[in-house]
C-alpha cells in the first residue's frame, strides 16, 4: 500500500470529529462528537486502571477505544436508548468496517478488525474495561449536566439505564455504587423515569 493511500485513511479519522452523538458537553449546549468521546474514554482507560478488577494490559484497551466507533465514519452514531435504531446497527456497523477495511492494507485492516470485535464480542478482560469505560462516559456527563442531559430528552428509564451501564460492573464495585446512587438521585429529580 502506498503512503498516499495511508494518508487518505489518516484524513479520513476527520469524519469522527463532524460526527455529533446524543450526549452533551457538561456545563455546554453543544453535543459532543466521536472524536472528543473517543479522546475521552481513552483518557479515562488510563487513569481508572486501578478499578479494573482484574488484570489487564491497559494500551490494548486503549487501542480498542480509539478505534471502536470508527465505524460510525459511515454507520452513524446510534443513540443507546433508540430501539429502532439499535435494531439494524449492528448490520450498519458490520458494513462500515469492510468498507474501512477496503481502505487500508491487510495487515493495518486485520488489525482494525480484531480490535473491533474483540471490543464489540466483550470476552477479553481488556474488552471488558474498555466498554466499562464506554458506558461510564456517557452516563457521568449526564449526571454532572444537573438537567439530566440526554435523559430527559429521550424519555429513559431507570430500567434501560440499569441494562446500558451493566458493563460498569466490571469495575470496582465502589464505581457502579457510586453511579447507581447518582442515578437514584435522578430519579428522585425526575430526570429519569422510574418503571
Amino acid at each position: 500500500m502506498s503512503i498516499e493511500k495511508d494518508i487518505e485513511f489518516i484524513v479520513l479519522l476527520e469524519e469522527m470529529k463532524k460526527i455529533y452523538r446524543r450526549t452533551k458537553i457538561i456545563g455546554e449546549s453543544r453535543r459532543e462528537n466521536d472524536a472528543e468521546h473517543t479522546w475521552h474514554i481513552a483518557t479515562m482507560a488510563l487513569f481508572l486502571e486501578k478499578y479494573a478488577t482484574k488484570k489487564i494490559d491497559v494500551n490494548r484497551s486503549i487501542q480498542m477505544l480509539l478505534v471502536h466507533d470508527l465505524v460510525e465514519i459511515y454507520a452513524g452514531d446510534t443513540f443507546a436508548y433508540d430501539v429502532k435504531a439499535n435494531e439494524d446497527k449492528l448490520s450498519r456497523e458490520k458494513k462500515a468496517m469492510e468498507k474501512l477495511k477496503s481502505l487500508l492494507d491487510d495487515e493495518n485492516a486485520k488489525k482494525l478488525e480484531t480490535l473491533w470485535l474483540e471490543f464489540e464480542d466483550m470476552e477479553t478482560e481488556e474488552s471488558k474495561y474498555s466498554n466499562a469505560m464506554d458506558r461510564l462516559q456517557p452516563v457521568l456527563s449526564n449526571i454532572f449536566a444537573k438537567n439530566g442531559g440526554t435523559w430527559v430528552e429521550g424519555k429513559v428509564t431507570l430500567s434501560q439505564i440499569e441494562k446500558r451501564v451493566a458493563p460498569i460492573k466490571y469495575l470496582d464495585p465502589r464505581v457502579y455504587e457510586f453511579v447507581y446512587t447518582k442515578l437514584l438521585e435522578n430519579v428522585k429529580q425526575g430526570h429519569i423515569i422510574n418503571e
